[in-house]
């Protein structure tokens, strides 16, 4: 489905004396300034209008507010002593990117910031010479369109809100239904049974070929049953199947209540392993909160990320990383994929997950999502190398970081401990999808 984009210039009557000038043609200039940007975009429907009076501003208002629209483009192209308030363009609260024509619309453009500051509207403004950071920002709504009515699959048994990793249940019919009103997001409830059953009627011999391609490419098994291996290539499989059928965005399975309770055949390390992998999406622990996170950074860098708990050491700088679940192609399915061995799960010594060895000297950008609260953390690091330690979680990913600041601003209540990881310098991308999302940005290392 295209993504449909209310495109409002800000003009100015003809013959009107103002910047850039009286004779300005704001017609012919707003399609002079679009071309390029409909080129760019063609699966987009940009649905563009003219403001140039207080009729022309009610009715652009109006539409906002009444036709289906993913996003908002308010281009400012003139300036001068208009008759209408700017603040009812910011107040639908649709995602919305202000531009500047500059030696035009400057002045238009900075009254419309500061009104939809003013409104605390979910919006970034753009005041450049080139067209790169428009492109941006219209990409950046490409990514909260591609949530629309996609699905996240979770496999649980309880609505227990005792752990970190649940603190989602507290509101739990709150937090679903905040997951589809501002992201768009189905989130479906799948009984362990369900997971069972689908365990037990994948092809043996399919997966025993995955546990052997597991073993294969890995640096070693050390004391893993190659049964357990074969176990959790089933229940890869079966996530697989559970995907396809509900043509899911990914899962999340409450791992380790259901595997100490017996209601998980294996541990889902291995599968969630190759499901991010390959460009698909698996968290453990039914991690709803980390799931969405995972999700929409995916979405936005186009790489997996790791979801991790961190361990903070300010006595070197450094925050490890730490999680028996992992991908091993850190820049992206089509990138270079790192080492990796299969090992037990940490906690318990059984199963099978595994430690992968992610690669030193690249930028970290680390993110956790709390959507009932409207907030967004985030901070920074830079990657140095793995830590060979046998207690807690076998991958454990170091980085040097502010890490006086992060300990200093950690706000469990509201974020948890887990936090989900991705190379690359992503934080200002982050910042701007969150303007863009209505979310308030807790920066931890500042």
């Amino acid at each position: 489905m295209k993504s449909k984009l209310a495109v409002i210039f800000l003009g100015k009557p003809d013959g009107v004396a103002g910047w850039p000038y009286a004779q300005l043609n704001c017609s012919n200039r707003a399609e002079a300034l679009l071309r390029p940007i409909r080129k760019a975009f063609p699966d987009v429907d940009f649905r563009e209008s003219m403001v140039d009076s207080a009729e022309t501003a009610s009715c652009a208002a109006k539409m906002l507010t009444e036709q289906e629209i993913d996003g908002v483009v308010i281009w400012a192209l003139a300036s001068y002593h208009h008759d209408y308030s700017t603040e009812q363009l910011v107040s639908s609260g649709r995602p919305t990117i202000l531009v500047s024509d500059l030696y035009g619309g400057d002045l238009l453009f900075l009254e419309v910031w500061d009104a939809a500051k003013r409104a605390k509207a979910p919006a970034i403004p753009i005041s450049s010479s080139g067209t790169d950071e428009l492109m941006h920002a219209i990409n950046l709504m490409m990514v909260i369109h591609s949530l629309r009515d996609k699905k996240i699959l979770v496999v649980e048994k309880s609505h227990r809100a005792d752990d970190q990793s649940h603190f989602w249940r507290r509101s739990y019919d709150a937090y679903l239904k905040a997951a589809k009103e501002r992201l768009g997001l189905d989130v479906l409830i799948i009984a362990p049974l369900e997971l069972q059953d689908r365990y037990r009627s994948v092809d043996l011999a399919q997966a025993k070929r995955l546990a052997a391609q597991w073993t294969n490419d890995s640096l070693g098994i050390g004391d893993v049953d190659q049964v357990e291996i074969i176990n959790a290539a089933r229940l890869y499989l079966a996530m697989s199947d559970l995907i396809a059928r509900e043509d899911a965005a990914g899962i999340t399975i409450d791992c380790l209540e259901l595997f100490y309770s017996g209601a998980l055949p294996a541990y889902p390390c291995l599968g969630f392993f190759q499901l991010n992998s390959e460009g698909n999406l698996g968290v453990c622990e039914a991690d709803l909160e980390a799931t969405i996170t995972q999700l929409l950074g995916q979405r936005l860098t186009g790489r997996p990320g790791f979801i991790s708990d961190p361990v903070i050491d300010t006595g070197s700088s450094q925050i490890i990383y730490a999680h028996c679940v992992s991908h091993n192609c850190p820049l992206g399915r089509n990138g270079p994929c790192v080492p990796y061995k299969i090992r037990t799960h940490a906690e318990d010594r059984k199963g099978a997950s595994v430690q992968v060895f992610l690669p030193p000297g690249y930028p970290l950008t680390t993110v956790k999502l709390n959507l009932l609260a409207g907030k967004l953390a985030i901070h920074s690091a830079e990657s140095i190398g793995n830590v060979e330690e046998e207690r807690a979680c076998r991958t454990k990913l170091a980085a040097h970081a502010h890490t006086d600041q992060i300990l200093r601003n950690w706000d469990f209540q509201t974020f948890g401990w887990h936090r989900v990881t991705f190379y690359g310098e992503f934080r200002s991308d982050f910042l701007d999808l969150a303007s863009l999302l209505g979310l308030e940005v807790v920066e931890e290392d500042r």
